[in-house]
């Protein structure tokens, strides 16, 4: 055999052992690789406020992104210090009202034939009831919880603040790994890539606050229990397309229906037309400036990620779907099949 084919042919089998090989790593270091893409998320964010300051203001980048994590941060932190107990306590309330809320709706069932059917079919309050140990468990389980939580918060926080602030030895990283000649298009990739996620962020940034208020306002009016909890719990969750807005409803329609069928219906409205706007108004907006994520392909990309790294997954499921749509329209459909870029974005 030819020196020069045996070289192809171990450069090949090289190539095919390290894919595998990183395959196998990834596979075991997603949860690290998750946090590692939460933190790009909120250095983009970061950075490009920061940059965007120091257009308008001449002020140096460095410390204009120190000024804007100070601000947004600490902004967090002040918000949790004086908003904190009233949380808390809304917290807890939320927690024991549920139950109560459970009560009552059961209450309704029992009035009617087709309700007793249905409660029939349900656990007794023995049976869906922990033992003392499995509820000591679950305790645990929840403080463990929390506490991951905010170590998961810090991390993010942490490499979102380092990626910001030294950006260059990571962009010379992967620029390293590309030919020369390509090195120009690995750079517009990585401009669209940074363009498209900072767009996404925020858009779910503006959707937030719009549920968020929208959603407090609208069960304050129709004088439901605890409205502020229920509105930030909507404003958060509404990070996780599709998932989120349906876990944020149940609660409340559980404390709509408490009071009666009439106001949870109501809520129910309410909640579909805050989505409703959120997901005809202000998503096409935002898509104009990033790529159009076809509803099917995010909820595909969630159920992926919920089976491998959970909500964590299912929380960044979206922003990675946009992330390879941008790779996939520029490496494979433009650079590969010489077809125009897809899905670009408007000025």
């Amino acid at each position: 055999m030819p020196q020069r084919t045996v070289a192809i042919t171990l450069a090949n089998a090289t190539t095919i052992v390290a894919m595998v090989v990183a395959l196998i790593v990834a596979w075991y270091a997603r949860d690290v690789l998750l946090l590692a893409f939460a933190g790009v998320l909120l250095a983009v964010f970061f950075r490009t406020i920061a940059r965007w300051l120091h257009e308008r203001t001449g002020v140096p980048v460095s410390v204009a992104l120190a000024g804007v994590v100070l601000f947004l941060v600490g902004g967090v932190i002040a918000s949790l210090w004086l908003r904190g107990p009233t949380i808390g306590a809304e917290l807890d309330a939320l927690r024991d009202g549920i139950p109560r809320a459970v009560e009552a709706v059961k209450g309704r069932l029992q009035a009617s034939d087709i309700g007793r059917r249905l409660l029939e079919q349900m656990p007794s309050p023995q049976e869906a009831l922990p033992d003392a140990r499995s509820a000591v468990s679950q305790a645990t389980g929840v403080v463990s919880l929390t506490f991951g939580a905010l170590t998961t918060f810090v991390v993010v926080l942490f490499l979102g603040i380092i990626f910001a602030a030294t950006p260059r030895p990571y962009v010379s990283g992967v620029l390293a790994l590309v030919p020369v000649r390509k090195e120009a298009r690995a750079r517009e990739v990585l401009q669209r890539l940074e363009d498209t996620l900072w767009w996404w962020v925020v858009g779910r940034v503006l959707s937030m606050v719009v549920i968020g208020v929208a959603t407090g306002v609208g069960l304050w009016l129709l004088d439901v229990p605890l409205a502020f909890i229920l509105a930030l719990i909507a404003a958060l969750l509404t990070f996780i397309p599709n998932i989120g807005p349906l876990l944020a409803a149940l609660p409340a329609v559980l404390l709509g229906l408490a009071q009666s069928s009439r106001v949870a219906l109501y809520v129910v409205l309410l909640y579909a037309g805050v989505q409703a706007v959120e997901t005809y108004v202000m998503s096409p907006i935002v898509d104009r400036k990033t790529v159009a994520i076809p509803p099917a392909l995010t909820v595909i990309a969630q159920l992926l990620l919920v089976m491998v790294a959970g909500i964590l997954g299912a929380a960044l499921a979206s922003p990675l779907a946009a992330a390879m749509l941008v790779l996939v329209n520029m490496l494979y459909v433009h650079d590969v099949l010489g077809r125009p870029d897809a899905d670009q974005p408007s000025a």
